[in-house]
């Protein structure tokens, strides 16, 4: 993905510091419209690196809106890697965070834009 002049990068981690299959959060005191399409904050994101490229989601289950921590930066897995939402035990695949057991079946994680870059992971957002 190549930056151009209408995009904007907010610094989460350095590369080095997100190993593969690891699950990371990062809390954010706001996050624009064109991240995410509303204005809100704080807010929690998750970030993983599945087959080297750097992922990122809102912690929120698609089933109930909630965290799917459970405590901050603390989050369950199950025996393929793949996030598993501490309330209701809903399983997310690492690669587009898409439901593929529990309640909220084929149901997806709402995705943030990430980019790898200079040995940086940052959350892109695309200005208006």
């Amino acid at each position: 993905m190549s930056i151009d002049s209408q995009q904007r990068q907010r610094f989460l981690c350095q590369s080095d510091a997100l190993s593969e299959g690891q699950y990371l959060e990062y809390r954010l005191p706001s996050v624009d419209v064109a991240t995410i399409g509303h204005d809100v904050g704080p807010i929690d994101v998750i970030v993983t690196r599945y087959q080297g490229a750097v992922r990122a989601w809102l912690n929120v289950c698609p089933h109930q809106g909630r965290s799917l921590s459970l405590a901050p930066g603390r989050f369950i897995t199950d025996e393929d890697n793949r996030l598993v939402c501490c309330v209701h035990g809903a399983v997310f695949e690492p690669n587009e965070g898409r439901c593929i057991s529990g309640p909220c079946l084929n149901a997806s994680l709402k995705a943030v834009p990430v980019i790898e870059t200079n040995g940086e992971v940052c959350l892109l957002s695309l200005e208006d």
